[in-house]
């Protein structure tokens, strides 16, 4: 991280990192991703995938379905493997995890979310939660987050289209966000609106107040989420559920932080 890295992340709670994914990769993903919406709910289950829709969801807002008949949803997206497997040790986003977690890591949940027109996010958290598994920690000069998140943008998303949306502070703020609870509004005051484009990814606290805006245009929203936290921390239920063969294919790094690194192993180094 640059000087002003740091100081934009601890002011904000976020940073947005520009072209992080090229266009390969991308037509990857969304080619595979297209591959996932064809299947049946019985194809899927076959492969672990589960699909997870947002009507249970007390974050969600849900959207309208497509043309395709698909409702907003979520999905444990590394069970299919590569190359979504890949951005488990992405190479331009391991550097600022370190630095910002500061600790032995690992990836404690990944998962794809598509969101139609209508459909939105709630904002939540916030530091006055005090919520043990999120906390944003600078101390003696150094970044202790408990859990940081990257959302990669898989199609462009402005303001219309239901972009993230954050209340830059409140990952330090010891006051209850007024606005938990409700679909961010990008004309209010406190509400900061981060439109992307597709390779774009935006690296945040978990402690910090963030949800998104209502889609309000034509598009559907494609975004993968990864989360990271230190290696003592438990990973969320199937999501870093890998798919058949990973641990052939992956490099040792890789495999470390979807199992977490040996227990204790910075501290029997000082013995």
């Amino acid at each position: 991280m640059t000087q002003e890295e740091r100081y934009l992340f601890d002011l904000n709670g976020y940073l947005v990192l520009k072209n992080v994914l090229s266009q390969k990769i991308l037509g990857l993903m969304n080619t595979a991703i297209d591959h996932l919406e064809s299947l049946s709910e019985q194809e899927l289950k076959f492969q672990n995938i589960s699909r997870d829709y947002a009507d249970d969801n007390v974050y969600a807002k849900v959207g309208k379905k497509t043309k395709q008949g698909h409702k907003d949803y979520c999905c444990n997206i590394l069970t299919y493997g590569e190359p979504f497997e890949n951005l488990i040790d992405w190479p331009v986003i391991m550097p600022y995890l370190q630095e910002m977690i500061s600790a032995p890591l690992r990836i404690d949940a990944a998962s794809f979310m598509s969101r139609n027109t209508g459909g939105g996010f709630v904002f939540h958290h916030g530091y006055a939660e005090l919520l043990p598994y999120s906390e944003y920690i600078f101390d003696q000069g150094t970044f202790r987050c408990a859990s940081i998140k990257i959302s990669y943008a898989l199609s462009d998303v402005g303001v219309e289209d239901g972009c993230f949306a954050v209340i830059p502070g409140s990952h330090k703020s010891n006051f209850q966000n007024p606005l938990v609870g409700q679909i961010p509004d990008p004309n209010h005051p406190l509400v900061q609106p981060i439109s992307t484009q597709k390779g774009d990814a935006i690296l945040f606290s978990e402690d910090l107040s963030h949800g998104a805006l209502e889609n309000r245009g034509g598009k559907v929203r494609r975004t993968l989420f990864y989360s990271y936290a230190p290696a003592f921390q438990t990973s969320w239920g199937e999501t870093t559920q890998v798919g058949p063969g990973f641990e052939t294919r992956a490099t040792p790094q890789r495999i470390e932080l979807v199992n977490g690194p040996p227990p204790f192993e910075d501290q029997l180094t000082k013995l």
